[in-house]
């Protein structure tokens, strides 16, 4: 596989997937079992996830490189991108080629896996998601947002705050259906919350909905992989939106009381030494009007000091 630098790759993909053991999890020795058979030796650890890289020859033409990482029922692929389509269409061929790869590893390695150690899972199934993020700058979010025929109405798309650092933060685009999530590029935060919604909302309410079912899928399935979303996505839209607005929201309330509180302490000191100003010059016999003015012309220049401060605060 050809190597390129993390910091060329035009974007990257993660496929997060739910292995399903039907309630008969492992526990913590065949847990290590089971890691091993899947991810072989020369694995790493990184905080608790069991991570490998992989070398797939037949995705040398868009990906630079590959890692698997396992924790639990939990596994993530994550694909360096080296080319992205700048079509939806593309996006999907794209989605398709690294689904494939993905589900013939499963095949031969994670799905004997769950065979071996729960040999009486019914349909040993894999839920599955791709996020896809892509680089503001790629040709694909050049979308001219005409009416009524844009990218913007041909799927859940919107464009929310990402409060990862100062006041202001930035705008992230998404692009959201059934079979996957594609982005402009985000912050850890915003990623950790974002693979958070996909997993609690989408991947393990649809294990949830297949053993009320009793087995019986309502979601499109191939051999081993199911879509996470396919028909959760007007609750998973729904989530998506409240709790973005919500985290924003309490993360803009949280600087307003950090302002308020750095904005009330210098107020007392402002006064605080203005007084010891005032009392100083008395001690020295300075007239009461000249005390006056000195203490107001410091306080002015302490209060011009403040509003610089803040501004720089909430421009961070």
């Amino acid at each position: 596989m050809k190597r390129v630098s993390k910091s060329s790759a035009i974007g990257h993909a993660y496929f997060l997937c739910l292995i399903d053991w039907e309630n008969m999890n492992l526990d913590s020795k065949e847990n290590q079992g089971f890691a091993e058979k899947i991810l072989g030796s020369g694995y790493e650890v990184i905080e608790d996830w069991m991570v490998k890289s992989l070398s797939w020859a037949n995705l040398d033409d868009i990906v630079s490189s590959i890692k698997l990482g396992f924790y639990h029922s939990r596994l993530i692929f994550q694909f360096d991108l080296v080319s992205a389509p700048n079509k939806l269409s593309g996006i999907r061929e794209l989605r398709k080629k690294i689904e494939k790869a993905i589900e013939d590893f499963c095949i031969k390695t994670v799905i004997v896996a769950m065979k071996f150690y729960r040999p009486t899972l019914s349909q040993p199934h894999i839920f599955v998601l791709p996020i896809f993020e892509l680089k503001n700058e790629n040709s694909f979010w050049d979308s001219k947002f005409s009416k009524p025929f844009s990218m913007a109405t041909t799927c859940f798309y919107t464009a929310i705050d990402d409060r990862s650092s100062g006041l202001i933060g930035r705008e992230v685009k998404a692009r959201i259906s059934g079979a996957k999530i594609v982005t402009t590029k985000m912050s850890n935060w915003f990623f950790y919350n974002l693979v958070d919604l996909v997993f609690h909302e989408g991947l393990y309410r649809q294990a949830r909905d297949k053993q009320l079912k009793r087995g019986i899928f309502t979601v499109p399935c191939t051999k081993s992989l199911c879509y996470g979303l396919e028909n959760r996505l007007e609750d998973f839209a729904s989530h998506f939106m409240s709790t973005f607005h919500a985290y924003s929201s309490e993360y803009v309330r949280r600087n307003i009381q950090r302002i308020a509180l750095v904005a009330a302490v210098i107020a007392i000191v402002i006064s605080a030494l203005s007084l010891i100003v005032a009392i100083l010059n008395l001690t020295k016999g300075t007239p009461t009007s000249i005390v006056q003015s000195n203490a107001t012309s410091f306080e002015s220049k302490l209060y011009f000091l403040f509003i610089n401060h803040s501004k720089a605060y909430f421009l961070t």
